[in-house]
């Protein structure tokens, strides 16, 4: 409830109370690249990286504050955030290591830490990118490349285990059809995230500032659009429906990002079953209890029906927002 009130208070003050009115501050506590000049009617002088209100309990307390501790030491030195964003490719091969070479049950607690330091990387790229205004859609890009090798490195590693006791195909047939579930999912959620911060916050994402400039990325960024598209019917309808009342000033726009808040804010938070700190602890789990097959079932059935789930809330809230915004 707190979180609430505060958010509603930065919402509905703007600019003029956006530093004070906070009580529980968000978890970036360094302005973003967002500047005045730049700043949407109706949106705080700055978006939080990460707003609490959405954020499940092991980020808040946990992945995120150590990452805000790692950026803190980072800031200043030499090193990028799409540096910070390739170390943690590497962590997850160091993981993979462990989850083929090590002995049971070794091969689970030693992959485990470097699971966790891979999340904490990922939060702090991003991070550094706010804090040093060093944030663009190639960074973005890249980031999202990276989390896409870790779990790929991660996969590969369960899937090479598995085939020793399964076989070959049966092996790589599930890894292969779990990572491209892996995939659909995480665009699903980010985008979610992603909206959102957009919305109530006026934070621009790929979606507003363009895929990039080069070849390779732009193809890879237009396909992460595609998807996300499909995977948010309605979302064309609350785009020219926000962007509507944002025209009109800024009473009207802190009252449409004040309704989008309070519609959309429990469904994402409850999206983070698709979230990376889901995945890490089941991977820990089946390989606990040595069934490293039950993590790419669990892919493939829990989470592709939370999945389901998810688009169809999304597509019902879509048009149920729309309808009310036209109503104020």
């Amino acid at each position: 409830m707190g979180a609430n009130r505060a958010r509603m208070n930065t919402l509905a003050f703007g600019v003029g109370c956006h530093k004070t009115a906070i009580r529980d501050p968000p978890l970036e506590s360094k302005p973003t690249m967002m500047s005045i000049a730049k700043r949407e009617p109706g949106a705080p002088v700055s978006a939080p990286g990460r707003p609490p209100e959405i954020e499940d309990p092991t980020n808040r307390y946990f992945v995120h504050p150590t990452s805000r501790a790692l950026v803190d030491r980072l800031v200043g030195t030499r090193i990028t955030p799409n540096q910070v964003s390739m170390s943690s490719v590497f962590v997850a091969l160091g993981a993979g290591i462990c989850i083929l070479e090590l002995r049971w049950p070794w091969t689970a607690l030693g992959a485990l830490p470097l699971l966790i330091l891979g999340h904490v990387l990922d939060g702090a790229d991003g991070d550094l990118a706010r804090r040093t205004g060093r944030a663009s859609p190639n960074g973005e890009l890249i980031d999202g490349i990276c989390d896409h090798a870790s779990q790929l490195l991660i996969y590969f590693s369960l899937a090479f285990l598995l085939q020793r006791s399964i076989g070959v195909w049966p092996a790589w047939i599930l890894a292969w059809s779990a990572g491209a579930a892996h995939f659909v999912q995480a665009n699903a959620y980010e985008t979610g995230r992603k909206t959102y911060r957009r919305w109530v916050y006026g934070a621009p994402w790929m979606r507003q500032t363009g895929p990039g400039e080069s070849g390779v990325g732009r193809a890879l960024a237009g396909v992460y659009l595609a998807l996300s598209n499909l995977l948010g019917p309605g979302e064309i309808q609350v785009e020219s429906a926000m962007d509507a009342r944002l025209a009109e000033g800024e009473a009207s726009a802190v009252n449409a990002r004040r309704l989008y808040s309070e519609v959309f804010a429990p469904l994402v938070k409850r999206s983070a079953i698709l979230g990376a700190n889901t995945r890490t602890m089941a991977i820990f789990a089946c390989l606990l209890i040595a069934r490293p097959a039950w993590y790419f079932l669990f892919e493939l059935t829990i989470l592709n029906v939370a999945l389901i789930a998810l688009v169809r809330r999304r597509a019902s809230l879509n048009r149920s927002f729309v309808a009310r915004l036209e109503a104020v």
